[in-house]
């Protein structure tokens, strides 16, 4: 039962490295990185939903699937479960080149052609490419129901082509699709189209005519592949318009098409705008290779936008990471590379070029020779080799680093954004989260995973890890401390982290409208009136406040507010200048409350948190800032400048809070307490429910307050506060409750650090009670939040909501039944000895006078029943 959510604050922080550095030598401690892992930071593409892990088939299929022994081992590898459990394939339909033409020779990339030329006249030849179907059938049953196909392109047939080749044309900046050609090249796309799913059944999701188009990669006679340059705008117009007319002619209309699958992120963008919006209204999603360029966090805006999905759809290649890593350093590179593309481009899919690049053959293929055995101690293109000899597929520690992400990343999942090297999944239907951290360094790493933005995060985590030692290795579970999972990546490894029990991200509602009349700040760099305070509260995270040093920029909400949640985006490019900025909340403008401080290096995009330190009943809101130097590993610049992208407030009018319980508010008729601190009178028990939040009960290690509501009541919900600059000492406490005062129960445990103002109980199911409880265990506090040496019972204020029960002539201690006990208590407080009793149940002449006669009169009625 939890209604709050919770973010790290600056004392947060603090206390998590405080509690570390108690444990570890100080240059540890100085190194760890706290990491927030939030379900409200969702992916900006497709809602955050995974589509999934994929690789090209060709040319690897080509060169494998004559064996069905390989072909079977191929796809049990690489799309099993048991395996990197892969979901995509990019099946390739190949023009086929001038069969005179013997140019090529790799041993896997000469893809055939499904036509057969003959002085102008073409005809189709379904048993063509055996080899690449064979092997996607497999793949389709090793993945079972999460499995997508799409068809893709390197060249039209060499006889629709200006060179008369399908690797390119003789000037590799120029097209090599005649411009005669472009319906007959949309015609033969889709009619393998059309044979694989009405002929073969095989489904296709999507479809694209081009690879790397805009590039001057292909040339006639290339001893490598197929390949053709289509120029912006026109070219790439009309193949579209040309396709999407061909598909339709099919029925083939549930078909995405796909582009432009340009080699470079930069050029992606540029093909993209230089195409008409006719086109683009045509296209389904934006796929995109990374092998060059750096404008991720463009090409996502770009995107969104355009309100489309996005694909990372090829790349590879020969790097390593990391210093002397031996056969770890591939792995270490390609798992780099896949956090890169999916934190900055928050893309739906990631999709290897090719698993298999090379192969080890004695008599090699067409006459031509294989590469043979890869160096595991260098940088590689795929994950594995083909032993042709011997039958087997050999792996690599590349294989295990990706697998460490799509085992466990599954289709379906909402991605988080992260950041530090990390990539995190949240299965909301199975209530899992999944964490991948990769350290490339040449030492161990401390890391605290943030994840108290959840509403329950479970108690343990599961680690999988490779290394040059491990592979898919299953570790000890970690026990969590609170919603902080602290851990040690080890050197020259990839790790993941599985948690169990993990629920939150609710819809964020009640964001407060701003407008450019409410909002002050200081001055932008040079002065620029296109990068403001104002672009900090446009709505936009592609534009920014580019402020200086000792920067600022407020909103004066016009009244007090509770403020709910805040979000946050960084400026692209620039996202370590907000790290160590902070949010700040005033009511008079002058006395301000730190409420958050961004503590790590964010990704770029928004960034959300829910539940806030300090005082959160507020006019004013700002961000700044600190003076000076940076004082973190991020920034490197010589003062903090106050770049932010965007900011987003939630809250409503005070007093109207939107958590607050539907129940009336039972007033209790007294309480009860242990001592406070030194026994001073202005924090004692009293004070956690005398209505104000600035007093609070500093109680002590065991300490607890009491309430009496005087009669048995039907219990909602129990409201309370912590102690203003104390919130984490609440943590652990719990709540419990009684009919009797000697019998309990308990209901609920704070288990997350609360913010200072009333916070709520979800909803108490058929709870009955007159006396409620909160108190605090003994010993050390288990929460890295906390940290004293012991629990202490400190909170500001403690409500109850509900139904009062009804009055029962003759239940004199309100304990729900009468009994003997009721008349001993009535004859106690007779003579003297009982100072409590409830009136309305002990009046049992109904004469207004509680006195011997009702005693007698409650003996009757005993005798009575």
């Amino acid at each position: 039962m939890k209604l709050f959510k919770r973010i790290f604050s600056t004392a947060a922080a603090a206390a998590i490295l405080s509690t570390m550095m108690t444990v570890m030598p100080a240059q540890e401690a100085a190194a760890a990185t706290i990491v927030n892992v939030s379900p409200y930071d969702v992916y900006d593409i497709n809602g955050g939903k995974f589509e999934g892990w994929g690789t090209s088939l060709c040319w690897w299929a080509n060169r494998v699937g004559y064996s069905d022994t390989l072909a079977q081992q191929a796809a049990d590898t690489f799309f099993s479960p048991e395996g990197l459990g892969l979901n995509i394939a990019r099946f390739n339909i190949g023009g086929g080149d001038d069969p005179s033409h013997t140019h090529i020779t790799r041993t896997d990339s000469n893809m055939p052609g499904y036509t057969k030329y003959n002085n102008g006249n073409v005809t189709y030849d379904w048993s063509a490419d055996h080899n690449q179907r064979n092997v996607l059938e497999r793949c389709i049953k090793a993945a079972g129901d999460d499995m997508i196909v799409e068809m893709f392109s390197n060249s039209p047939p060499y006889y629709m082509t200006n060179s008369g080749c399908s690797s390119g044309a003789k000037d590799s900046n120029n097209n090599n699709l005649r411009d005669d050609k472009y319906t007959d090249f949309a015609e033969y796309l889709a009619e393998v189209t059309a044979h694989y799913e009405k002929d073969w059944g095989i489904h296709v999701q999507s479809i694209t005519p081009m690879n790397e188009p805009y590039t001057n990669y292909w040339g006639a006679y290339s001893n490598k592949q197929e390949g053709c340059h289509f120029d912006q705008g026109k070219s790439m117009d009309t193949i579209y318009q040309e396709l999407s007319k061909s598909l339709k002619k099919r029925g083939l209309n549930d078909i995405i098409i796909s582009a432009n699958d340009e080699s470079v992120i930069d050029t992606q963008i540029s093909s993209w705008n230089n195409m008409s919006a006719a086109t683009r209204a045509l296209i389904g999603r934006i796929d995109t290779h990374t092998y060059g360029g750096s404008k991720r966090a463009e090409l996502k805006e770009t995107a969104i936008k355009a309100d489309r999905n996005l694909w990372m759809s090829e790349v590879d290649g020969g790097s390593t990471a990391g210093t002397n890593a031996g056969e770890m350093g591939a792995g270490l590179w390609l798992a780099d590379r896949i956090t890169l593309d999916l934190n900055e481009l928050n893309s739906s899919a990631w999709i290897l070029w090719q698993v298999i690049d090379n192969h080890i053959s004695q008599v090699g293929m067409n006459g031509n020779k294989d590469k043979g055995m890869v160096n595991t101690q260098g940088g590689y293109w795929g994950l594995a080799v083909a032993d042709h000899d011997n039958n087997k597929i050999i792996l690599t520690k590349k294989y295990y680093s990706m697998g460490q992400f799509s085992r466990y990343i599954r289709p379906g999942m909402t991605m988080l954004k992260s950041s530090n090297n990390c990539v995190a999944a949240f299965d909301q239907k199975n209530d899992k989260l999944v964490i991948v951290a990769t350290n490339d360094g040449s030492s161990d790493k401390q890391i605290v995973f943030d994840l108290s933005g959840f509403d329950t995060v479970g108690t343990k985590a599961q680690p999988i890890r490779t290394s040059n030692s491990e592979s898919w290795k299953s570790l000890n579970t970690i026990d969590l401390k609170g919603s902080a999972l602290e851990a040690t990546l080890a050197k020259q490894s990839v790790t993941t982290y599985i948690i169990e029990g993990v629920t939150g991200g609710k819809a964020l509602t009640d964001q407060i409208e701003i407008n450019s009349s409410m909002l002050s700040g200081s001055d932008s760099w040079n002065s620029d009136s296109s990068t403001t305070y104002a672009k900090a509260f446009d709505g936009s995270t592609a534009t920014y406040f580019d402020g200086v040093s000792d920067g600022w920029v407020q909103a004066d909400l016009g009244g007090l507010y509770d403020i709910t949640a805040l979000g946050y985006a960084p400026r692209s490019g620039y996202e370590y200048r907000m790290t160590d900025g902070r949010f700040l909340a005033s009511q008079d403008g002058t006395n301000w409350s730190e409420i958050y401080t961004v503590k790590d290096k964010p990704s770029s995009g928004m960034h959300y948190v829910t539940a806030l330190s300090g005082d959160t009943t507020a006019r004013y809101i700002r961000y700044e800032v600190p003076s000076g130097a940076p004082k973190n590993e991020y920034n490197k610049d010589s003062a903090y400048c106050a770049n932010i992208a965007e900011i987003a407030l939630f809250g409503v009018p005070h007093g109207q809070s939107s958590t607050r319980p539907k129940y009336d508010k039972l007033e209790p008729v007294s309480g009860t307490g242990s001592g406070s601190w030194k026994d001073t009178a202005t924090v004692t028990f009293e004070k956690a429910y005398d209505g104000d939040l600035n007093t609070y009960f500093d109680g002590l290690e065991g300490g607890y307050v009491q309430l009496d509501l005087g009669k048995i009541c039907n219990i909602g919900n129990i409201g309370y506060c912590p102690r203003s600059g104390y919130e984490a000492r609440m943590i652990g406490g719990y709540f419990s409750v009684s009919t009797d005062g000697t019998n309990w129960k308990k209901v609920y445990t704070v288990e997350k650090k609360p913010s200072f103002k009333m916070n709520y109980t979800d909803e108490l199911e058929n709870i009955t009670a007159r006396y409620i409880r909160y108190e605090v265990p003994t010993g050390a506090p288990a929460s890295p939040l906390n940290n004293d040496s012991v629990y202490l019972c400190n909170v500001a204020e403690i409500a109850v909501y509900g139904t009062a029960g009804a009055s029962s002539v003759g239940d004199v201690n309100s304990d729900g039944s009468v009994n003997v006990a009721d008349l001993v208590r009535l004859q106690k407080y007779l003579l003297g000895a009982e100072k409590e009793i409830s009136a309305d149940n002990s009046d049992i002449n109904s004469d207004a006078v509680i006195d011997v006669f009702d005693l007698v009169a409650l003996r009757k009625l005993l005798i009575t029943q």
